[in-house]
């Protein structure tokens, strides 16, 4: 399985524990002799475990672990009985960082490109304001072009960082993330990217369009890998397109793109995602059909005026 787990352990239909790895029975302090046994008496006295034992369907439940820390534990439905898996509660967000880092990977030429081709123009309208300033005639007359126009470049790499900073960092300081920024600013720093794979990238979301209570850092690093994702599921030449908006009791990122080749991890990025934003208290679906995906992100949208 694509998780950060400590191990795994297979139960049968009425919750026996037929066989457990090492990793599991460490992780749970079970009795190395009898880790079956040692399950079933933590199970007496745990209610949360029993019914997950004892539960079909996928659930999941929280046990102290052998030094004391907590353990979360994932009932898997598998064939005649199901598989536990023995993972730390903090894995979902450790997966959500790594999606982060594929994100940001994707993003460093991007944002090199973006900020070399404003310094490159800063060090040439300097070096021609330097042979205007030592020439004889009206210095303030002469410098006043290349001095409007280092201003403006000085402007783009501004916000150029300010963009790249709002998304990698996001804050919250009216108690809500302005989900449409997040997503305008994320999709913008992905833009070279696009013009190098000839992806033509259309964004509909204006500020203000669509607001989140949910926590800012967490929603900056999925739609990160959201759209990261995205991206490079679109077939070179193909079109991609973002759109935020509020939509009811919801914040929602409406994603379509030309459904290229799915590479091997795909199935596991989607479940990345799609336990990240569960752990939200919002929903992420998908469809492909007709030579077109398309990604529905709702989030729980503010509720304050």
């Amino acid at each position: 399985m694509h998780t950060f787990s400590s191990g795994a352990a297979f139960i049968d239909g009425a919750g026996a524990v037929v066989g457990a790895d090492a990793g599991f029975v460490a992780a749970l302090g079970l009795a190395a002799e009898d880790p079956a046994g040692a399950l079933r008496a933590r199970a007496a006295s745990s209610p949360e475990l029993a019914a997950l034992l004892a539960g079909p369907g996928r659930a999941v439940a929280r046990v102290t672990g052998a030094r004391g820390e907590p353990i979360e534990l994932e009932r898997v439905p598998a064939g005649p009985g199901a598989l536990l898996v023995a993972r730390s509660p903090r894995s979902a967000e450790w997966l959500e960082h790594a999606l982060r880092s594929e994100g940001l990977t994707r993003l460093a030429a991007g944002l090199a490109h973006d900020i070399k081709n404003p310094l490159n123009a800063m060090a040439l309208q300097l070096a021609l304001l330097t042979d205007k300033l030592g020439s004889p005639g009206d210095a303030t007359a002469a410098s006043a072009g290349h001095l409007a126009a280092l201003r403006e470049q000085i402007g783009r790499v501004n916000e150029v960082v300010r963009r790249f900073l709002d998304v990698t960092d996001p804050t919250a300081p009216l108690g809500y993330t302005d989900l449409g920024a997040l997503v305008a600013d994320a999709a913008s720093l992905f833009g070279h990217d696009a013009r190098r794979r000839r992806v033509d990238l259309v964004v509909e979301a204006p500020r203000g369009a669509a607001r989140t209570r949910c926590d800012p850092g967490r929603v900056g690093r999925l739609v990160l890998g959201v759209l990261a994702r995205a991206l490079e599921e679109t077939p070179e030449g193909g079109r991609l397109s973002v759109r935020a908006e509020a939509e009811g009791a919801h914040a929602v990122v409406r994603i379509a793109h030309g459904a290229g080749d799915l590479d091997a991890e795909s199935g596991y990025y989607s479940e990345v995602l799609s336990a990240a934003v569960e752990a939200l208290g919002g929903v992420l679906t998908g469809a492909r059909a007709d030579g077109v995906v398309e990604t529905t992100l709702r989030l729980p949208g503010n509720d304050r005026p």
